[in-house]
């Protein structure tokens, strides 16, 4: 009979090899094919910003983006005669800009846009 070595280290030695090994894998197998399709779909939001500047939300933070649906900020007025265009917080573009902006939160504004804090511009 052979002199058989069962301590406590080598057990503990053998737990975590194998565990270090299907960690491993399962890590392995669940990161593959993660940015497949990741590559399309920035390619068409780019395109997409391109052709529309005024939807282009790329720099502009999960905060503000959260503040402007807070709002109720929609891309085109349903509320006649009460548009972004028309409202005194709003921003206009500059000659070399194509969208505006608003005083309540950052990013892009429509001119025919429209949010809940639309306010009549007073003269």
């Amino acid at each position: 009979m052979g002199i058989k070595n069962n301590s406590r280290r080598n057990f503990i030695n053998k737990c975590f090899s194998s565990g270090c090994l299907f960690l491993g894998g399962m890590l392995l197998f669940n990161c593959r094919g993660k940015n497949e399709s990741s590559g399309d779909e920035s390619e068409t939001m780019i395109q997409s910003n391109l052709n529309d500047p005024c939807n282009d939300l790329t720099d502009v933070s999960d905060g503000e983006i959260k503040k402007r649906e807070s709002l109720g900020y929609v891309k085109q007025s349903a509320v006649p005669n009460n548009s972004c265009g028309n409202c005194a917080l709003y921003i206009p573009a500059k000659p070399d800009k194509k969208c505006g902006g608003c005083i309540l939160f950052k990013g892009p504004v429509y001119v025919e846009g429209h949010c809940i804090q639309w306010a009549a511009v007073t003269n």
